[in-house]
């Protein structure tokens, strides 16, 4: 999906809805932490609300070194649709470059109900060269 079409998608969700706060949005957050928590993949996560609706829930991730951004995006991408996205709609794009990996995503709950924007950038850890050279 290229981005103009992801915004316009998101547009019109966030435009013929509400959305999330409260205990639903506390709840969502916790689900970004916990579930990016138990990928082998992620080796430090920061999760937070951030009171703007286009993206009210932000996940920073740090990845184990050596991943590719190819096996992080695909990582990304499982978290998000297994775990993290709600049944009855989401959208999501993910953009990468050699230092990071972004999912850009919205969800709703239902038809009519609310629902919640979200981006989790995974930052790539490079490999350690490691060992003292004498």
């Amino acid at each position: 999906m290229d981005p103009w079409e992801f915004a316009a998608v998101k547009q019109q969700v966030m435009g013929e809805s509400f959305p999330s706060s409260g205990a639903d949005l506390d709840g969502m957050a916790m689900d970004f932490d916990a579930y990016l928590w138990h990928s082998p993949l992620i080796t430090e996560v920061s999760v937070r609300r951030t009171g703007d609706t286009n993206n009210l829930v932000a996940a920073t991730c740090w990845t184990v070194p050596g991943s590719s951004t190819a096996e992080i995006a695909a990582e990304l991408e499982r978290i998000w649709l297994q775990d993290l996205s709600y049944r009855h709609f989401e959208v999501h794009m993910i953009t990468a470059d050699e230092r990071a990996v972004r999912l850009d995503a919205a969800t709703q709950i239902a038809p009519d109900d609310f629902y919640v924007t979200a981006a989790i950038v995974a930052e790539v850890a490079r490999p350690t060269t490691g060992g003292a050279t004498r």
